[in-house]
């Protein structure tokens, strides 16, 4: 809970950045800035991975709490690991571990930057204006249809453009993964680089069986494929080789995705 507005402003920060919530906060501004920062360098041709490493610092930092809270502290047993296994946010966490010390694949900070946006929006509406910037106490017996204050007016703002894109920008994480970050790590295989393709695929097997926004995913680029390239719909102009290499391509796919997976009650991610 704020401290009442007519607490001293030094007293108003100290309660919010004492909190574990706020290390939260600065791991996504952290992402933000990273990813803001590098994409410049990418543009100017000039790419900076320190920005990369930052981005990737403040998703290892927001997602640690993350699973501190949820989970507590790390603990050596079988009942534990099972928890993580199974917690969208450990694998994210274990993706950007992952990340961090790799060499930097642009994209991949597609999926942290959108949710770090989304997060760092709310907690802005629900903690700094009002610890930072907190309304004026209402006098006694005041006026109870006095205009709304510009705190109101902003957090009722953040609030209704964060409700209005979340599913959006779920919709977008999921095709990215799938249509972008994973094609982009397809490709490296022509580089023997294998390990991140291995992960990613492991981390969208759950990711699909997880995620309502995956699985429409890969219904919806399925159904355009089978229409490109299967009989009747599919183009005569494709080789025969090519629907057979698809079809063998899709069996494999979908045997690894149906592959068995317990999963949880279904939790909010971050």
């Amino acid at each position: 809970m704020a401290p009442p507005a007519s607490a001293p402003l030094q007293a108003r920060v100290l309660s919010l950045v004492k909190t574990l919530q706020f290390a939260w906060f600065v791991g996504h501004v952290l992402t933000l800035l990273g990813t803001c920062l590098y994409a410049t360098t990418v543009v100017l041709f000039r790419s900076n991975t320190y920005f990369y490493k930052l981005a990737y610092f403040g998703a290892l930092l927001s997602y640690g709490v993350v699973i501190y809270k949820s989970h507590g502290r790390p603990q050596p047993n079988v009942n534990y690991a099972r928890k993580l296994v199974m917690d969208e946010n450990a694998q994210y966490l274990l993706l950007a571990f992952f990340w961090f010390f790799s060499a930097p694949i642009t994209v991949t900070l597609i999926p942290f930057f959108t949710f770090s946006a989304f997060h760092a929006l709310g907690y802005v509406r629900t903690n700094v204006i009002p610890y930072v910037f907190p309304r004026p106490a209402a006098p006694a017996g005041g006026n109870e249809t006095a205009p709304a204050t510009w705190q109101t007016s902003v957090q009722e703002k953040i609030k209704s453009w964060t409700d209005k894109y979340y599913g959006a920008a779920m919709r977008f994480v999921a095709q990215s993964e799938v249509t972008v970050i994973a094609v982009r790590l397809v490709l490296g295989l022509f580089r023997l680089n294998i390990v991140p393709i291995i992960l990613f695929a492991q981390f969208l097997r759950f990711r699909y069986h997880l995620s309502t926004y995956t699985r429409q995913t890969f219904t919806e680029l399925r159904v355009k494929l089978d229409a490109l390239l299967l009989p009747p719909s599919a183009d005569p102009r494709v080789p025969p080789i090519a629907v057979k290499v698809y079809t063998m391509i899709k069996g494999l796919i979908t045997q690894f995705g149906n592959s068995i997976v317990q999963a949880p009650p279904a939790t909010a991610q971050q």
